[in-house]
């Protein structure tokens, strides 16, 4: 059910910026590590019960990169997979600067 409220927050801030122009197409950044996927947002997306300038939008996602901080020696890095240590200092201390959220990136109207 989290996908609903995701989408309807994608589709309301797609929608705020379209004016009264349909949308064609939706597109979306999805971080790495994100659990999010493209199917259950395209499904809501579809809804029947939503804004009809927002309704037939095709959805188009793209996956991101991550980015990654060493807390222990400040090595900034992009981890290939989830990773538990810096390749630096192989450090377990680690913050994800990126790459596990949505992102509305742009849209197409119509």
């Amino acid at each position: 059910m989290h996908e609903l409220s995701l989408t309807q927050n994608i589709l309301d801030h797609a929608s705020k910026h379209a004016g009264e122009k349909r949308i064609l197409r939706v597109n979306l950044l999805i971080g790495q590590f994100s659990d999010e996927r493209e199917e259950s947002i395209q499904f809501y997306c579809n809804d029947p019960a939503k804004d009809a300038l927002a309704r037939d939008a095709e959805l188009h996602s793209q996956r991101v990169g991550a980015e990654m901080k060493c807390l222990a020696c400040g090595t900034i890095f992009h981890p290939e997979e989830e990773t538990s240590l810096c390749p630096h200092c192989f450090s377990h201390r680690l913050k994800l600067l990126s790459g596990y959220g949505v992102r509305l990136d742009s849209i197409d109207v119509e």
